[in-house]
């Protein structure tokens, strides 16, 4: 029993360790990451993008009552929010650092993930 025990702790133990490194690499397919290959300016345009197309989303479900007023209001807020932290670091002078891109991108990605959340939860609709 003892030497059951003992093998089954080593094989979780070396399943983990060669799990970890996969897992912890793994990104969720809906993710969009903003590369900067293109030059100084075209990760704020890229950002740009996304921002309007996050901004669209939040606007058609308000329409379509997938989002009540005031989930609606909150998401526009925290739009705003990341926009403003955006223009923030623009006024830097220096354009945007990978790091900046790379915190604004990952706020987008927790906004885009909120969005889809509250326009697929019902409990907004009528009927």
């Amino acid at each position: 029993m003892k030497k059951t025990l003992i093998i089954l702790a080593a094989s979780a133990a070396a399943l983990t360790s060669l799990s970890a490194p996969a897992i912890a690499s793994a990104r969720p397919a809906h993710v969009v990451a903003v590369v900067d290959h293109r030059g100084p300016g075209h990760a704020s345009a890229q950002l740009n993008s996304r921002i309007a197309t996050l901004d669209a989303r939040i606007d058609q479900g308000r329409r379509t009552g997938q989002l009540s007023p005031r989930e609606g209001r909150r998401l526009n807020k925290e739009l705003n929010l990341i926009s403003s932290q955006k223009r923030s670091f623009e006024r830097s002078g220096r354009g945007l650092s990978a790091q900046e891109v790379s915190l604004i991108d990952n706020r987008l990605d927790r906004l885009q993930g909120q969005i889809h959340f509250e326009k697929h939860d019902f409990n907004n609709r009528r009927g």
